[in-house]
C-alpha cells in the first residue's frame, strides 16, 4: 500500500479549475504561466485539457508564494523549474 504509484494512472489529478481553487489564483493565470514560463501541469488529457498533479501544484503554489513575496514572475518559474517545488 505504500508503493508510489503515477498518478496520472490512479487518477489523483486536478483540473485546471481544481488546481487555481487549492493554489488561490485564477484558472487563466495557471494557463499563463504555462504557456509563459513553462510551469504547468505534468499531463494532459487526450483532448488537450491539463491535468494537475499534487507536484504540480505545489510547484504553481510555491511560485504564486515567491510572487507574493515581490519576485518577478519570470524568476519566480526559474526558481521552482530549478529548484522544484520545495523552494520558499
Amino acid at each position: 500500500m505504500n508503493e508510489q504509484s503515477d498518478p496520472i494512472e490512479t487518477g489523483l489529478t486536478w483540473s485546471i479549475g481544481g488546481a487555481a481553487e487549492q493554489v488561490g489564483v485564477a484558472a487563466a493565470t495557471l494557463r499563463t504561466w504555462d504557456r509563459r514560463y513553462g510551469v504547468g501541469p505534468a499531463e494532459r488529457t487526450d483532448g488537450g485539457h491539463r491535468r494537475y498533479t499534487s507536484l504540480d501544484i505545489d510547484r504553481v503554489r510555491t511560485m504564486s508564494e515567491l510572487i507574493a513575496g515581490g519576485a518577478s514572475p519570470e524568476s519566480a518559474a526559474r526558481a521552482v523549474q530549478d529548484d522544484g517545488p520545495s523552494v520558499g
